[in-house]
């Protein structure tokens, strides 16, 4: 529609224009004009009337475009008014339940008291028959735990037993040593050493 409403304007506006041309042709027709310009003039009413001719064809087509459009337009009306018009589909009505309350079980909270204290272990308190005296570097005696896989070196309390061992000149003995035997006594008896199971006695 919109196509066919442009060509109807422009049709209209070239029969204006035409009309236009004509009109200016008449009035130059109107004044004088000398001998020599007839053969002009014979030109121009030539094409005065084929402007003519023209200008009834295009008003002819514009008419018979017009006459096309106005009836497209009754024809789309008419089949408008022909369709019944459809009601509006109801929207489902949507049923609204409640939904059963689900009752949390309330945690049991309990007072906060005074956590029981954890019972102290009780020191125990070793027997006296665990511990045995044994001679330091020093040369002290102190109470230590009995060792069962330990060696102890027995060693009698005086020198009566050993034998005289010879002395050099100038008051020093080289290297008096005593060997003593090596077994397991009673802890009261015992004293532990090293692996080294010599003594070393030196008199002066």
């Amino acid at each position: 529609m919109a196509q066919k409403d442009a060509r109807i304007h422009f049709l209209e506006r070239e029969l204006a224009e035409r009309e236009k041309e004509m009109q200016m042709m008449k009035e130059r027709e109107q004044l004088p004009v000398a001998g020599a310009d007839d053969e002009r003039l014979r030109e121009l009413e030539r094409k005065v009337r084929e402007l003519d001719a023209l200008v009834k064809g295009l008003t002819e087509e514009v008419l018979d475009v017009k006459s096309v459009a106005m009836k497209l337009a009754r024809e789309t009306d008419e089949r408008r008014e022909r369709r019944p018009v459809q009601p509006a589909a109801a929207k489902p009505v949507q049923e609204l339940r409640a939904e059963p309350r689900t009752v949390e079980p309330q945690s049991q909270t309990r007072p906060a008291g005074k956590r029981p204290s954890k019972p102290v272990p009780e020191e125990k308190v070793p027997d006296e028959g665990d511990f045995e005296m044994i001679m330091q570097n020093d040369g002290t005696l102190k109470p230590e735990p009995k060792r069962p896989s330990s060696e102890y070196i027995v060693a009698s309390t005086g020198m009566k037993d050993l034998p005289p061992k010879p002395v050099k000149k100038g008051g020093k003995s080289s290297d008096r040593k005593v060997f003593v035997e090596q077994r397991k006594r009673p802890v009261d008896d015992l004293i532990q050493a090293e692996e080294d199971d010599t003594v070393d006695l030196d008199h002066r």
